[in-house]
């Protein structure tokens, strides 16, 4: 019949077979998979670059790299040099000082100390007295030693003394009737508060061993040799 396909003889099939593998081959090499690879960006170029941080992983944040506040400055005391400080263990600063080291009282001067005196100094010199009543002098000394670091409380009143050796002493503002020394406070009655003021002054000098002087005296004599003062004010009434 001319409608009817004849066999595919063996020889045909085996050309057919052998220039249609290759081919389906070839199309199934360009089917895409069923799952894509991993994006080329997501994996490191290289070892180095995998352990490397990240640009903010590196950078520190900003209060990392500041130091507070308190660690970035000194302190008061390490940024400024030492003051000069005059104190006593009787009475603070600008407080009552007590009726014994007046008039009232034993009449005995009152334990001092001083710290931090300026470098250079080579002998102090110390004014007591009451602006509340003209200036009143209370106590002058001088040639006091360097290495002095105070006065103990009821000093020996005369002019020359040897503990602190060589230290030297005035007549206060009674004159020479009472001699050498200190003489407490003695206020009119109701005359208010009284600031009694003790100075110790650092010089760079030393006077004469039996030099004298009036408190007006001293302190003309201690013009351009003053290194550093100290005060203390102690407060007295009847």
């Amino acid at each position: 019949m001319r409608g009817t396909l004849k066999p595919m003889s063996k020889l045909t099939a085996t050309v057919l077979a052998f220039f249609a593998l290759p081919v389906i081959t070839a199309l199934a090499l360009q089917s895409p998979p069923d799952t894509a690879p991993a994006s080329p960006q997501s994996a490191p170029a290289n070892a180095d670059d995998a352990a490397k941080p990240t640009g903010d992983a590196t950078k520190p944040t900003g209060d990392a790299t500041k130091p507070t506040g308190d660690a970035a400055k000194p302190t008061g005391d390490a940024a400024a040099k030492a003051e000069f400080t005059m104190t006593s263990p009787a009475f603070k600063n600008n407080e009552r000082l007590p009726v014994e080291y007046s008039t009232d009282g034993e009449n005995v001067s009152p334990e001092v100390a001083w710290t931090n005196a300026p470098a250079g100094t080579k002998s102090f010199a110390l004014i007591c007295h009451d602006p509340d009543a003209g200036q009143f002098i209370h106590w002058i000394a001088w040639n006091i030693p360097a290495d002095c670091k105070g006065l103990p409380r009821g000093l020996k009143r005369a002019a020359t003394l040897d503990e602190p050796k060589g230290m030297r002493q005035g007549f206060t503002g009674w004159g020479k009737s009472k001699g050498e020394g200190y003489l407490g406070p003695a206020p009119g009655k109701g005359s208010g508060d009284h600031h009694y003021t003790f100075t110790v002054v650092a010089l760079e000098t030393e006077f004469p061993a039996d030099k004298v002087f009036t408190a007006r005296e001293l302190r003309s004599a201690m013009k351009g040799h003053v290194l550093g003062k100290a005060e203390l004010v102690g407060i007295f009434s009847r």
